[in-house]
């Protein structure tokens, strides 16, 4: 594959993307490396990761054993995203669409429709979180804010890929300078003698185990969005250098907002936005806010935008523009539906349930790109991902099976409030199947691989079967 990628001129950039999942050809590769912090860093500046990194403080934990689960949890979820984000130069495609490679062209529509129930699910969730504060800002009914947070999300979307970019360059210089005003505040206010660790149960490390494995959810869940944000940069920069600024971006952006999140739980005794109330003066608090709502729209239209990546990965025969548009008018149905009294409890179960899938996934991928294709060195030529008939027609049983019985070891460790698994009571309601669907998947798909997957038969195609044997 060549490597000599010459950056595309911006003023020869149409305002609107019109590329699907097709390989990013020389003339479209434009962008710098540095450019994905703050691509990694603006989705996560909304109120998801602030009500998240609070989940301890009503739990017991205290303040210091919230940090430390929080920084845990990040730091394994965003050393798994980063070693996805630097396959999209390597192969100018989307995340979700590399799955053909393992899975197979046809196999892939199981994972790929996975992944648009959770890209729905957290545009849902950003629009319920982004409405809220907007509501909170304007003191309007929350369903029309509902319409607004998710229609101005939708347009972004539909301008694609250079004007997510834009949006997030922005809101990241916006972010460090009021979310710095607003840490310097709770720092001088401080947070209060409730910071000793007081877990109801006394068991304090399966308390401390429980919010490291959803704060972890929360963060490797961005490993299936990953290449669709650094595809159009040049295949021929440095990885190492790709690799620590999307680590940087998303590991600094959700841990301080978790952090601030628990300090804010805190002092106002379960209600982040409460203690935002305690601790800023009213024209602050309405620009933070403010911030907050800009944060969940960059938030949403990442999801939408990957969600029509994965429903273009499931041959859906529509234009990008249009799966952006249903995508978002299911999800705003969704955030009017869910948006009750119960969220919080519906978010923690979202974020496990999203392991489950994620994590087998990821497994397959990571050993896939790294390990049988050498760092992506041994693909063929990136159009080969778009060949119905090519070298990934058909289903890969392999990959399928070890995908499946991932899926299937995760069960008993299962820890929800739909459904707790035996182990996961043995645990006192610690949900660790993202680490027993992530080994069983990387040890069955380790074992069961070929050297060269392009080269497997596939269940759906008898003639490749004959062929090969």
């Amino acid at each position: 594959m060549n490597e000599n990628r010459a950056p595309a001129d911006p003023a020869k950039r149409p305002l609107t993307e019109h590329h699907g999942i097709s390989p990013i050809d020389d003339n479209h590769r434009h962008g710098r490396e540095r450019d994905q912090f703050s691509m990694r860093f603006a989705p996560v500046v909304y109120l998801a990761p602030v009500v998240l990194g609070g989940a301890g403080i009503p739990l017991g934990l205290g303040l210091t054993g919230s940090i430390t689960a929080i920084v845990a949890g990040n730091l394994l979820g965003s050393l798994a995203t980063a070693a996805c984000a630097v396959m999209g130069p390597r192969l100018g495609i989307p995340q979700v669409t590399m799955g053909r490679a393992a899975f197979g062209h046809r196999g892939n529509y199981l994972p790929a429709f996975l992944g648009i129930l959770l890209f729905i699910g957290y545009f849902s969730l950003g629009t319920v979180l982004g409405a809220r504060s907007l509501a909170t800002m304007t003191g309007l009914p929350y369903t029309p804010m509902v319409l607004v947070v998710a229609g101005l999300s939708v347009l972004i979307a539909v301008f694609g890929y250079d004007a997510l970019q834009a949006v997030g360059q922005w809101l990241t210089r916006v972010s460090l300078v009021v979310f710095g005003a607003v840490s310097v505040a709770v720092l001088l206010h401080g947070t209060g003698p409730a910071g000793v660790p007081h877990p109801a149960s006394g068991h304090y490390l399966t308390t401390w185990l429980l919010v490291c494995s959803v704060i972890f959810s929360y963060t490797v869940s961005w490993t299936i969005y990953a290449s669709d944000y650094s595809r159009y940069l040049p295949a021929n920069g440095h990885a190492g250098s790709m690799f620590r600024w999307a680590f940087g971006g998303i590991f600094t952006s959700a841990t301080w907002m978790m952090v601030l999140g628990a300090a804010l739980t805190q002092l106002a005794g379960g209600d982040p936005l409460a203690g935002l109330g305690v601790v800023l003066p009213t024209p602050l608090l309405k620009t933070v806010l403010a911030v907050l709502v800009i944060g969940a729209l960059s938030h949403n239209a990442v999801n939408l935008y990957s969600g029509a990546m994965a429903g273009l990965t499931c041959d859906l025969p529509l234009r990008r523009s249009t799966v952006v548009v249903a995508g978002g008018a299911v999800g705003c149905a969704l955030s009017v539906l869910l948006g009750g009294s119960d969220f919080q409890s519906h978010f923690n179960t979202f974020l496990l349930m999203v392991s489950y899938f994620v994590m087998p996934w990821l497994a397959i991928l990571l050993i896939d790109f790294y390990r049988t294709h050498r760092a992506g060195h041994d693909y063929p030529e990136p159009t080969a991902f778009q060949d119905r008939n090519g070298p990934y027609r058909g289903a890969r049983p392999r990959a399928l099976l070890a995908f499946l019985l991932g899926i299937a070891a995760s069960v008993p460790f299962m820890a929800t409030d739909a459904y707790t698994g035996p182990v996961g009571h043995l645990l006192g309601g610690v949900d660790i199947s993202y680490a027993a669907s992530f080994i069983v998947t990387a040890a069955t798909y380790g074992l069961l691989r070929k050297p060269h997957t392009a080269a497997e038969p596939s269940v759906l195609d008898p003639a490749l079967t004959r062929h090969a044997s």
